[in-house]
This record gives C-alpha cells, structure tokens and sequence, in this order.
C-alpha cells in the first residue's frame, strides 16, 4: 500500500547541477527550504552533462524502493542515469538522465508526438531533439 501522507516531490528542470543561465541559481535558493519540508523526498531531475556533475553530485545509491526500481527499470533498457546529491546548501538528491544513451528512442518519441498530439519536430534540431528527449525521459521515469 502506498504511504500517501509521505508523499515524493520532484521538481525537473534542464539547470538542476548543470548550470547555463539564471534557473541554475533560482533553484539553488529555494532548494534549502523545500529540503527542509520534504528531506530526502524531494527530487530534481536534470539531463546529465558530463563536464559539470563530476563536481556538483556525489553519487550515491538510491534508498528508497520506488525510486531504486524505476531508475532499474530505465537502465535495464540502456538508458545511463545518475543518482546523487547535488553539492549545493541542501544537498538534494538529485537524477540525472543521460539523454545521448535515450538517442535510439528518438524516432519512436518524435512519432509519438505526432500522433497524439500533432506536434511536428524538425529532423536535425538537436535544442528540440535534446527537450524531446529529456521530457520523454521524465514521463517515463515517473511512471515506473
């Protein structure tokens, strides 16, 4: 049975350890706070960049079930993910999605949104590519 008066909160965004603009800095201020209501229950998820996360994450194991099988589930199929803490006031715990290692979903994702929702993608766009990706990604985890 689900534990619905301890529930998981996650916050996604493409600045969570992996700073490009000012979003990076207005999560790190609020990340304290809501650490402090939700501990280790709240989550950021963010596209893994290899040149920053060696020095903004410790890696560490999941330890709750949930989590623990859903990011199971995804790399089972391939897809390299990241579980840590961000080394920020607060350290949330935070995962990372390798979104090159989701490349061969591309197709299939792009088809997707086309069908359901007549969403068209150019072929060679690697800023929208990449959003696909990265979204289709989150979708997926959660729903593990």
């Amino acid at each position: 049975m689900r534990d619905v008066t301890q529930p998981l909160l996650f916050e996604t965004s493409w600045e969570v350890a992996n700073k490009v603009g000012g979003i990076y800095t207005v999560i790190k201020t609020k990340v304290p706070v809501t650490v402090q209501e939700y501990g280790d229950r709240y989550h950021l998820t963010g596209p893994w960049n290899r040149y920053s996360a060696p020095v903004e994450v410790e890696e560490i194991e999941p330890d709750i079930p949930a989590i623990k099988a859903a990011i199971d589930s995804i790399t089972a199929q391939g897809v390299q993910v990241l579980y840590g803490r961000w080394l920020i006031d607060g350290a949330p715990r935070v995962i990372l999605f390798d979104i090159g290692s989701a490349a061969h979903k591309l197709d299939e994702w792009k088809g997707d949104l086309w069908r359901v929702a007549g969403i068209p993608s150019p072929p060679h766009d690697t800023e929208t590519n990449d959003t696909i990706l990265f979204g289709y990604l989150n979708a997926w985890f959660l729903s593990e």
